[in-house]
């Protein structure tokens, strides 16, 4: 599938993580870093030469998350965004060419919503939907 890519999951449960980790790394081939909250996730963001896929809950750390996922488009322009979260405000939260990923969610639907983030990333690298 996406072999090799590098994939950052931030959210605030460990468990979580781990969880995402297992399924990206095992199902999908993905190289996976993890970030235990905002802190974290800006820590590892200001570290890493190349980030494919950014998988964020949008609520982690004060509701910083569309912050993490803003610094994350500064660093990596061509990121593809997914944003999670528990309740609907995600959505309103998350930037426009971010997929959203309402949890509880199974692997198939993380999957999907890969994909349809890396759909959103080519589409804003060649400008569709640009004024």
């Amino acid at each position: 599938m996406d072999t090799g890519r590098a994939v950052l999951i931030v959210d605030d449960d460990p468990s979580v993580l781990e969880t995402m980790r297992v399924l990206l790394e095992g199902r999908a081939g993905f190289h996976v870093l993890t970030a235990l909250g905002a802190r974290g996730a800006l820590r590892r963001l200001h570290s890493l030469e190349r980030l494919d896929v950014l998988v964020v809950d949008v609520d982690v750390s004060d509701d910083r998350g569309a912050a993490i996922c803003h610094e994350a488009l500064q660093r990596h322009p061509d990121v593809a965004l997914v944003a999670m979260s528990s309740d609907g405000s995600g959505r309103m939260v998350s930037p426009a060419s971010a997929a959203f990923l309402p949890k509880p969610f199974g692997a198939r639907e993380l999957l999907a919503a890969i994909d349809e983030a890396n759909r959103c990333a080519l589409a804003r690298r060649e400008g569709v939907g640009a004024e």
